[in-house]
């Protein structure tokens, strides 16, 4: 983790006017097409939602604003984060919360994410939870047009919350509806604008390195 310099930092007067409100945290939910993503997982045999978790945490990672976290009122820039994620297994309607770093492959990601959510026994790995993180999550029983996260009220709490609901199909294309949960200390509306562009871009990219 870096150290931001806030006195040469644009948004500082952002950061300030919303360091000073009760609730700072704010969340809006997007329609997201993932074609082509149902098409790789199935071509490829992984799992969608882990292959879902794979394209928005690259996504959030290109975006320096989702990368930013609050420390003791610093600001501090990570290199990478990476997912932390519901996971329930078949035939079980109680979840854990697997975590694992993210990596460029997106294969051995998937890979990894099942193995490792097929070993972790308990609920949470505590170790391996750090504020470095995003949290995902998801609801495949039903879609949602809105959606709010469980917090400690705590306002350096600067972790994304990603979460979507079941797919459904609009004019012969499948879409999430992705809701994203962040805090106005540190992102904006144009922020979100950026990740959702890079979401739908590596979600292209995806099949058109595969063919």
């Amino acid at each position: 983790m870096e150290r931001l310099n806030k006195d040469t930092w644009a948004r500082r007067e952002i950061y300030e006017m919303f360091s000073k409100v009760d609730y700072p945290f704010y969340s809006v939910t997007i329609p997201v097409d993932v074609t082509n993503l149902k098409i790789l997982s199935g071509k490829k045999g992984i799992s969608f939602y882990f292959l879902m978790i794979w394209v928005c945490t690259k996504a959030v990672n290109s975006v320096f604003e989702f990368r930013l976290r609050i420390r003791q009122d610093e600001v501090f820039v990570s290199s990478q984060t990476n997912p932390s994620f519901t996971y329930m297994p078949k035939d079980s309607d109680v979840f854990k919360i697997v975590s694992l770093p993210w990596e460029p492959d997106f294969e051995s990601f998937c890979r990894k994410a099942k193995s490792r959510c097929e070993q972790q026994t308990g609920f949470i790995a505590a170790e391996e939870e750090s504020d470095e993180q995003i949290y995902f999550s998801c609801t495949p029983w039903f879609d949602f047009t809105a959606l709010t996260n469980e917090h400690s009220f705590d306002k350096d709490d600067t972790i994304p919350r990603l979460a979507w609901g079941k797919y459904y199909g609009e004019k012969e294309r499948l879409w999430v509806h992705l809701s994203i949960e962040v805090n106005h200390r540190t992102i904006d509306g144009v922020h979100i604008g950026r990740l959702k562009s890079a979401i739908d871009r590596e979600i292209a990219r995806l099949l058109e390195v595969d063919e």
